[in-house]
């Protein structure tokens, strides 16, 4: 599976309203989907949803996983990614014996290098928003062959400062996607998804110029 460079996280949207917002991210250009298990049961149904109406042309995770439990149900409902709020190894391995990637929360270098014992190629920092970019900075230095997702408050404003130490990626919540949204949000949603492809853009742009 590739590496997404945006994550859109939904959080307690209905089921019956979730294909809606999801089909206004696509037309924008974000196939990365997160459905958080916060609430298991509107999150388990709104897998099903997304993967009988979208199928392989999103790619759909299950976010908020803390126990194996929920892995098998997001299984059964379609889920193709794991992302887990912290590092847990024996749930990063029950998942990893499935056969399917696993993004872990991790804080500390501590976790960071079980990571990397593991195997794991991308791993989420989380809460990012309370590192700052000289802690990122210094975290990513002694690992630089791994790929760090920013997730945790990630906004417009320090999108690209995230970026500009490290980040490769970023999974982005309620900024992009409205806890609970519904179908009253699609246009906040869409602006929403330019305002952050614009930022992706730019730091292309950015990056061409300095080669």
């Amino acid at each position: 599976m590739e590496s997404p460079d945006i994550v859109a996280i939904i959080r307690d949207v209905q089921p019956k309203d979730v294909s809606s917002v999801v089909r206004v991210l696509l037309e924008e250009g974000l196939s990365w989907i997160e459905v958080s298990l916060s609430e298991e049961e509107i999150g388990l149904e709104s897998i099903r949803v997304l993967k009988e109406e979208f199928g392989e042309r999103i790619r759909l995770g299950a976010g908020t996983v803390v126990h194996p439990l929920q892995v098998n149900k997001a299984l059964i409902s379609g889920a193709q990614y794991f992302i887990t709020p912290g590092w847990d190894r024996e749930l990063i391995r029950y998942i990893r014996r499935k056969g399917v990637p696993v993004f872990p929360g991790v804080y500390t270098p501590g976790e960071v290098m079980q990571a990397v014992q593991e195997g794991i190629e991308t791993v989420k920092l989380f809460p990012v928003c309370s590192m700052g970019t000289d802690y990122i900075r210094h975290l990513r230095g002694p690992f630089p062959n791994l790929r760090f997702m920013a997730v945790g408050g990630v906004n417009r404003v320090n999108l690209p400062d995230f970026l500009s130490v490290g980040c490769s990626s970023a999974a982005i919540g309620s900024e992009l996607v409205p806890r609970g949204a519904t179908t009253d949000c699609l246009d906040l949603i869409r602006s929403n998804a330019r305002a952050f492809l614009r930022l992706l853009e730019q730091r292309g742009k950015s990056h061409e110029k300095s080669k």
